[in-house]
């Protein structure tokens, strides 16, 4: 059997103060981080995966040039 990770939109549009928030945000990333890093050290595949809008107007999940885009390494 084969295994891995695969990450959906853990984004900050999604925690406090974002365009979109969600109860619980917070835990559930902790819980994926928990996961990731057993993974990580496992060696195991991992894949995430990131919702972006290309639409005018958008409010949240809009697309940003890779240079101006900030990630944060969990």
């Amino acid at each position: 059997m084969s295994k891995a990770l695969l990450i959906i939109d853990i984004q900050n549009d999604y925690f406090e103060n974002g365009a979109m928030e969600l109860v619980g945000s917070l835990q559930a990333s902790e819980n994926a981080k928990l996961v990731l890093s057993k993974f990580r050290s496992e060696k195991l595949p991992i894949v995430h995966i990131e919702h972006l809008s290309v639409a005018p107007g958008s409010l949240f999940f809009f697309y940003r040039k890779p240079r101006d885009r900030k990630f944060t390494k969990m």
